[in-house]
Formats: C-alpha cells, structure tokens, sequence
C-alpha cells in the first residue's frame, strides 16, 4: 500500500495540528485556509512548530487559498473546519474533485457525510468520490499563534464511516499508515449519532444565559452544568438513543461515553461530568454568539430532530432547545440547519436509508 499524499483544509487549531504531525511522520502534506491573511503569515516560514504529545518543526511546501491548487493530485482530502462551514467548502472543492479521492469530515457533527456527499453527487465532474466523516477531532489542541500548535492529546480511538459504506475498511488502512487512532464503523449514522457536541453544549449554554450576558465568569461543565441541566440533557440522549435503535444501532449512553472517554462513573451526568479533571479549566463563554450555539444546533440538534421525524421518534426536549436557540439568537436554525432535504434524505423512510447507507 503506497503511502496517501494529504491536503488539509482548515490552518486553525485541528489544522494545524493535523499538518504538522503528518510532515513529522514523513508525509506529504498540502494546506489551505479561506484566510488569505493567515495563509500570508504561514507562507513567511513555510512552517509549524509543535509542542506537547507531538514535538518538532515541520516544513509545508504548499500553503494556499487556492483550493483547487491544494487538493490537485491528493489522496487523502481532510477537512478540518466547523461544521457550519461544510457545505459551502464542499461546493468550493466539488469542481476540483478526482475520481477515487477521499474527503474526511474531522469530525462530521451530525450528518456531514451525507451533506457533503448530496452536495458532490450534485455539483462534482468527478463519478466516485468517497466522502467519510469522524466521530471526533483526533486531537485536543490549540494554536495560540499561526505557525504554532499545542498538541495537549491524541485520542486512543477515533471512528470513521464512509459514503460508500463498503470503503470503511480500505479508508482504515489508508489512514492506519499514519493513524493507527482511527477505526472504522459500519456506517455514517454511528457516527453522526455520536456527536454529543450536541448535548454537551446548546442547552448548557442558552441556561446560563444569564451568566453569560452579564460577564459572569464561570466553569463551563463544573459550575453551568447544574443537576437540573444534567438531567436535561439526559432526556434529550433518551431521544437519541430511540432514533439509534429504530436506525439498528446501540449506541453508547452519554453516561458511557463519558466512561470510555475520561474514564469516569457516577449516578448521574452531574456525577460524572464533576469528576472529569480536564474540565477543571474551561471557562464559559462570553457571548451567545459562540459555536456551542451557532454550530452546534444546526448541524447537530437539527438533524438529529429531523432524523427522529423520519423514523418516527418525538424529539420534544431536542426541538424545545431548537426553538429556545432560534428566538434569543433571532435565527430560524430549522431553515438555516441541516434538514433532510439537505442530507439528501427528503421523502425517504427507514428501509431507504438502511439502502441508501449501504451503497
């Protein structure tokens, strides 16, 4: 198996991270960002310094806000941008496409994949592009100036699914030759479901409104997490434990998640989420215009209320958050978000789906 050339697109935190590692490892490494002044400032070096789980300087020959120039003869395209953002790079990306090159969504929120695949099938020359997405961002980190990154932790497991779904265990290996981290899953919906971003992060938030507004300074998880709001949360992963299992997936708790990522147990959310150590430092937001918000509901809440109108399962805590969301950000997040017309999934039930996901 030759080893994949790579584009990353995004030079923020995760981009970053991504570039330099790749070049440490020996890889071929191309990286784009939309900001032409950040793309100035890196061209200056030509390179990354990182510190931390990973060490070293790395050097990235080709650095641009040309994307056609970055993804041309890669093999491996990863996308490392907010989700919010996916739809609009992948119609950027779609004249540009190869056949057989693979776009990887880091991570995919709910239902990426199936947004930018609809997109390609739409608006891409290119007859075969696989389109996969991640459960998560392989790596905690922070770029606190352009051309550095911290690299705090690599995750031990990161799972990705495919478009289609019979390329998992190919696109695995690919990645294993560089990142033995990524497993692959059967298909995007056990990703897509994963995404406890959303849960994490929107209802927390619009409860401390209060807070926030006035410049309260607080611990996001310890102190705006409260057990009245972790059992808020609790009741929206009822909802999306329900869509999983209609859908054929036994999708972990939230209670478990939380045991197989910080390796920590209690009664409750509010038990667990007070015992994770990494959460000791992360202050809460200083305005209701942040991604916990403005990402987060409509590529994650969104589509997992449309999702439950498609098989059947009531999302009533999921959609009371939607519409808190909309009216004190002044935004219609169910037009704005990812709906099913949008996933390519319009008029589809159950048994189409499980067809669709196949493929």
């Amino acid at each position: 198996m030759n080893e994949p050339n790579y584009a990353i697109i995004g030079a923020g935190n995760g981009g970053h991270a991504f570039a330099a590692h790749l070049n440490l490892m020996g890889f071929n490494v191309n990286l784009y960002d939309v900001d032409p002044e950040r793309v100035r400032e890196l061209q200056k070096t030509q390179t990354i310094k990182t510190t931390g789980a990973v060490n070293g300087e790395a050097h990235i020959d080709l650095i641009s806000n040309n994307i056609e120039e970055v993804i041309k003869g890669t093999d491996i395209i990863m996308v490392v941008i907010p989700s919010v953002y996916h739809a609009s790079i992948a119609q950027k990306m779609a004249p540009y496409l190869a056949d057989d090159q693979i776009v990887i969504l880091n991570p995919g929120a709910t239902g990426g994949a199936l947004e930018v695949s609809f997109i390609f099938k739409k608006e891409s020359n290119a007859k075969r592009v696989i389109v996969a997405e991640t459960n998560t961002l392989l790596y905690a980190c922070r770029s606190p100036k352009v051309g550095e990154v911290i690299i705090s932790g690599v995750k031990d497991c990161v799972k990705v699914a495919t478009i289609p779904s019979e390329e998992a265990k190919r696109i695995e290996g690919l990645l294993n030759l560089s990142f033995p981290e990524f497993k692959s899953v059967p298909n995007i919906m056990w990703t897509s479901l994963e995404n406890v971003n959303a849960l994490l992060h929107p209802a927390p938030t619009l409860l401390n409104a209060g807070r926030i507004e006035t410049k309260v300074p607080f611990k996001y998880y310890l102190d705006g997490v409260t057990p009245s709001i972790a059992m808020l949360i609790e009741k929206m992963d009822e909802e999306r434990l329900r869509i999983g299992k209609i859908l054929g997936i036994e999708l972990p708790s939230i209670l478990e998640w939380y045991k197989s990522s910080y390796g920590v147990e209690g009664n409750s959310l509010y038990e667990s989420i007070q015992k994770v150590e990494a959460y000791q430092e992360i202050n809460g937001p200083t305005t209701l215009n942040t991604r916990y918000l403005f990402e987060d509901i409509p590529t994650g809440l969104v589509p997992l209320s449309e999702l439950g109108k498609m098989v059947g399962i009531s999302t009533p805590t999921i959609d009371a958050i939607i519409d808190l969301g909309s009216v004190i950000l002044k935004r219609n997040f169910r037009e704005d978000g990812r709906s099913l017309s949008k996933l390519g999934l319009e008029e589809k039930g159950i048994h189409e789906i499980h067809t669709l996901l196949s493929i």
